[in-house]
Formats: C-alpha cells, sequence, structure tokens
C-alpha cells in the first residue's frame, strides 16, 4: 500500500511542476518515504522512466514549505516522570499524618502535576505534594504530568504507601 502512494504522489509531485527533470526521494526519521523536486539532507534522485507524466495545477511555494518543515521536524520528546519519594511499599511513621510526596519530570518542561490518591485528585504547578491530615492506612497513588493545554506528557505506574500512626490502644504493659 504504502508503495502504490508512494507512486501516486511521486506522479503528482512530477505532474505538478511541469517540465521537472528531478525527482528526489526523502526517508525522513520516522521511516516515512517523501518525493520533491528539491534535493534535501539525504535526498536520492530518481530516475522515471519516459512517459510518466501527469498534467495537474502547480503547487505553491506555502506547499514546498510545508513539505521541508514536515522532513526537519526533530523526533518526538518522550518526557518521563518519576516518583522521588515515597519509595514503592514504604511504611511511613507519622502521627499527624503529613506527607511529601515528590516527583521530577525529564527533560524539564512547565506544566501542571496532578496526583491521584486513592479517589482524590490534587493538581498543581510543583512537583512535591505536601499533605496533611491523612489518616492511617494504605494509600495508592499515581501522578499524570501534563501541559497547561491539558494534554498528558507524563505519568508514573500506580504506587502504593503505607502510613502507620501511635495509638493508645497498642501501648506495650
Amino acid at each position: 500500500m504504502k508503495v502504490i502512494i508512494g507512486w501516486i504522489l511521486l506522479l503528482f509531485v512530477l505532474g505538478a511542476n511541469g517540465q521537472s527533470d528531478n525527482i528526489f526521494k526523502v526517508t525522513s526519521k520516522d521511516g516515512e518515504i517523501i518525493y520533491t523536486d528539491k534535493p534535501l539532507g539525504n535526498s536520492k534522485q530518481i530516475e522515471l522512466p519516459n512517459g510518466s507524466t501527469i498534467t495537474s495545477t502547480l503547487m505553491t511555494n506555502s506547499s514546498n514549505d510545508s513539505l521541508n518543515q514536515t522532513i526537519k521536524q526533530s523526533p518526538k520528546t518522550r518526557y518521563q516522570l518519576t516518583v522521588i519519594s515515597p519509595r514503592p511499599e514504604q511504611t511511613i511513621h507519622n502521627n499527624n499524618g503529613d506527607l511529601a510526596i515528590q516527583a521530577a519530570v525529564t527533560p524539564k518542561v512547565q506544566g501542571i502535576y496532578s496526583l491521584h490518591l486513592n479517589d482524590r485528585v490534587i493538581s498543581q504547578n510543583s512537583e512535591t505534594f505536601q499533605l496533611t491530615a491523612l489518616d492511617r492506612g494504605v494509600y495508592n497513588f499515581y501522578i499524570e504530568f501534563a501541559l497547561k493545554s491539558g494534554k498528558i506528557l507524563a505519568s508514573t505506574p500506580t504506587q502504593t504507601f503505607y502510613l502507620h500512626q501511635a495509638s493508645a490502644l497498642n501501648r506495650p504493659k
């Protein structure tokens, strides 16, 4: 299917450029094949058999510019979000129920962190969540990092921690 689309595109480019004798094949970093009448970066010239032309309307410069921008685009950045504390399955002893959950995203970029703690969602611009007055028990959480537009760039896997508080009922005798 890719070969058929490539040949159709090749014939369109050839016809769109009228008497153009030079056709170049460019393979982008993600494997996309593009045919153009201008040599770009790692392009290879293609020889076409006689009679393989088609009449079409002339392409404008803006179309060629967008083609060049497609080829020059850098590969998509992969963001990684990591929970720094607490560690997975960590037991935390705090009688007040205070806890800091900290995450970090790489590469650094401005955005919104959302902590999903059991059934609560807390969103903020900081990578450290200061939680207070938590009851003792088991907590499951994960963190998402998103742009201000709402597009989620990264998230962590679900993680568990245990919050213990001293009890007057469990004192040794």
